[in-house]
């Protein structure tokens, strides 16, 4: 009889993935619907209105750092946060959910966060419920919601964020209706624009949110989505292995090259953090050390090849600006050694 419990358990292991919810699969393609139909209205009310929608900037969240985002195609990580109320900077957070989209693979897939688990929030705020992260961020000076999300949510998953939308379930109630007039919404267009612009809040450029909105529509969702819960998300080594399924770079893959990294402030574990992220994004980690040194205040690359794509990928993500093609103490075991420094403990702890 216990063998038998054991067994029926197992087969109901929340390591499963869980079936997405008719809503929120709804939604998703409603989101995406809603951005082709923009483009799509725009486009039939003439250039000028054309102009008009590309040249004023789409509304950024709170607490975001400034920049647009171009979305490339191939792999890029969304993060998608609903708000109870979208204009509120110390709103409590929804749903949590990261997009990883193939464009390579015509491929969506969806990781969402547990929001009542208690985690490790950056900057120094301590220990906090993850839905609560958000309306954090109101704290700082200058303000950093969305910085502060995208943030915890990097290091939790230890995936890059490449891109946000910021919404709440009012707005997308409005966009649905819209989009349900048909050619209707032609005659709505000043409306439609105006209500788009009230629930999306994003870094995306205009020509990348429509990229995305209509790859989304056309795309293969998963029938399942990841519904990830408090235990899994602590457990780092099988977290990892089911994100590098659906997280890894091919390009970095394919081009093999062995990272060793070392730490060279003393921040214990840090080295250890940052292999998860190069390990999810498919790099080859060979070497985890100290440095003989601990007071290099800004990371580098040593790179044999530095046109390479793992290392101009990895300086993004690692937010590391310089690559040397030697230093002295690296040694010549690995094509590529990342050197940590204190400017890096402080962004990825």
């Amino acid at each position: 009889m216990a063998r038998y419990k054991q067994k029926r358990q197992k087969k109901l292991s929340s390591w499963r993935k869980l079936k997405v919810s008719r809503e929120f699969k709804h939604r998703l393609k409603i989101l995406g619907l809603a951005l082709v139909v923009v483009f799509a209205t725009i486009v039939v009310s003439g250039a000028v209105a054309l102009y008009q929608f590309f040249a004023k900037p789409m509304a950024t969240a709170a607490g975001a750092v400034e920049g647009s985002v171009v979305f490339p195609g191939g792999r890029f990580n969304l993060l998608l946060i609903t708000l109870e109320e979208a204009n509120e900077p110390t709103s409590l957070i929804k749903e949590l959910s990261v997009f990883a989209l193939n464009s390579n693979e015509d491929k969506v897939f969806v990781a969402k966060l547990p929001l009542e688990v208690e985690v490790l929030v950056p900057q120094g705020f301590g220990a906090h419920k993850l839905n609560a992260v958000y309306s954090l961020g109101a704290l700082t000076k200058p303000q950093a919601n969305l910085d502060l999300t995208a943030q915890t949510v990097s290091q939790l998953l230890a995936v890059p964020i490449d891109g946000y939308i910021v919404t709440d379930d009012a707005g997308l109630g409005q966009i649905e209706q819209y989009v349900g007039k048909g050619l209707g919404v032609i005659k709505l267009l000043p409306n439609f624009v105006t209500e788009l612009r009230r629930s999306l809040k994003t870094n995306l450029t205009f020509a990348s949110l429509l990229q995305v909105g209509k790859f989304v529509w056309s795309a293969q969702v998963g029938g399942d989505a990841w519904d990830i819960s408090a235990a899994e998300l602590f457990d780092w080594s099988r977290l990892d292995l089911e994100l590098q399924k659906h997280f890894l770079d091919p390009k970095i893959v394919e081009e093999r090259l062995k990272i060793q990294i070392l730490n060279a402030t003393e921040k214990q574990g840090l080295a250890t953090h940052v292999s998860r992220y190069v390990k999810n994004l498919g790099g080859d980690v060979i070497t985890l050390g100290n440095f003989e040194r601990t007071d290099i205040k800004q990371s580098f690359m040593v790179a044999t090849d530095q046109e390479s794509h793992t290392v101009s990928r990895l300086m993004e993500v690692l937010q590391i600006e310089e690559a040397r093609k030697e230093f002295e103490g690296v040694g010549e075991r690995a094509d590529l050694t990342i050197i940590l420094g204190l400017d890096c403990a402080y962004r990825v702890r």
